[in-house]
């Protein structure tokens, strides 16, 4: 069976992919521009094509063998997270601070920023000690301790689990 075969039946479709592509160069040119980092780094696009290309196996093999028709929110940022990690697609040309761990702090704000908009928050709403401390501890956890997609998604699980409970306590 041919890649595209395989992704057709999990209803993985070329746009998709391309989507999420450019989706993804995007937010990586976005996060350079914001750290003002573009005369030391680039984005090797190969190494992004096949950390989206990875990621699509992943789910399509998770569909496929879970039998679901679409996968969940946590799934979906973990193994996405899971592969830009893997893939590291920012190159460092110049070194500068924070230079050795680019990537995972780019990987950070990804995740960061999508779980925050999966629950249609602002980091402001968040009580910022904490918020700064999970940060720094999710940063700190991608630059030196073993990463799988089933920990990223566990860690996404438990931050929406505290969100349900914060919003739900909140409306009582």
């Amino acid at each position: 069976m041919s890649d595209s075969e395989f992704f057709h039946k999990s209803g993985i479709t070329n746009d998709d992919i391309v989507s999420r592509y450019l989706s993804v160069l995007r937010r990586l040119h976005d996060f350079i521009s914001i750290k003002k980092i573009a005369q030391c780094v680039i984005i090797d696009y190969e190494l992004l094509r096949i950390a989206i290309f990875q990621y699509f196996v992943d789910i399509a093999q998770l569909k496929d063998f879970q039998q679901m028709e679409k996968a969940n929110e946590e799934k979906i940022y973990a193994y996405m997270t899971y592969w830009l990690l893997k893939r590291k697609p920012i190159q460092v040309t110049r070194q500068f601070p924070q230079s050795k761990f680019i990537n995972e702090l780019f990987v950070t704000t990804f995740l960061i920023t999508s779980i925050l908009a999966e629950k249609k928050l602002k980091s402001v709403q968040c009580d910022k000690t904490e918020f700064y401390k999970f940060q720094m501890l999710l940063f700190y956890h991608l630059k030196y301790r073993v990463i799988t997609p089933q920990t990223l998604e566990l860690m996404i699980e438990a931050f929406f689990c505290g969100y349900s409970f914060v919003t739900t306590d909140s409306a009582e």
